[in-house]
Parts: C-alpha cells; structure tokens; sequence
C-alpha cells in the first residue's frame, strides 16, 4: 500500500493476496494467512500443490512469510479482508471483504491480463556445433 495523504492505494502485489484470497472463499476454503503464503510463494508440498491451477500461485516467490503477513495486517486493518472466527480450531481465517471484492472488480475492468506470472521463453544454455 502506497500512502497519499490519508488515502491507501493498493499495489499489485496486495491484489494478489485479495486475488487468492478470493478464489479460494469462492470455493468456500477460507485460508489462514500461512496458506496464502504457501499458493504465493509455489510451495510444492501436496497439501498447497492442489492450489497449483490459481492465477496468483508461485506470483511472490521473493516475499518473505513476514512480508506477506504484514501485508495482509494492512489489508486487514484498511478493511479490505475480514478475519472469521472458527470454533472447531480456534483460529481466525481470512476472507475478502466488500471493499476488497469491489477493489478486485475495479483491478479487472482496467486490466485485460491476470496475475499470472509471465512464462519467460526457455533458451538453452549452449549448443553443439558438429564441424564438417
């Protein structure tokens, strides 16, 4: 978030955490901010792995978990993202918020790509010549 006077702008990178976020409460998976982590970061273990089709998977791969957990207090505290409470684990997850859904909504009308990560065109490192 970008500070302009009182107002918060949001960059790209927190659309991304709102992004996952919101895919994942649209197959009412609510996340911990541990998991949206994990989907960001392209971690490989079976239990993120699952998470591997989502736009936004392996888009922060340089982000710290602290990075990101900060982040999300700021989306948190700005209201884009609601915290809900579970009684069964005792822990709160996250769910994107009116705000943020709007925010989204806003991010897509402008820009025609996704936040998927560019795929770079492989070249190979070096190449045989057979002299004749």
């Amino acid at each position: 978030m970008k500070k302009e006077s009182n107002v918060y702008k949001l960059c790209t990178n927190d659309l991304k955490i709102i992004e996952t976020i919101n895919l994942l409460n649209q197959k009412n998976i609510y996340p911990l901010p541990e998991c949206v982590y994990l989907i960001l970061k392209g971690d490989e273990s079976d239990e993120i792995r699952q998470f591997s089709e989502l736009p936004t998977y392996k888009t922060l791969v340089s982000y710290s978990s602290k990075k990101i957990s900060k982040l999300i207090v700021m989306l948190i505290r700005y209201q884009y993202l609601e915290r809900i409470y579970d009684e069964n684990t005792n822990e709160l997850y996250l769910k994107v918020a009116t705000k943020g859904e709007l925010e989204l909504i806003k991010y897509h009308k402008k820009h025609k790509y996704s936040f998927t990560k560019k795929k770079v065109k492989e070249k190979p490192l070096f190449v045989i010549i057979k002299n004749n």
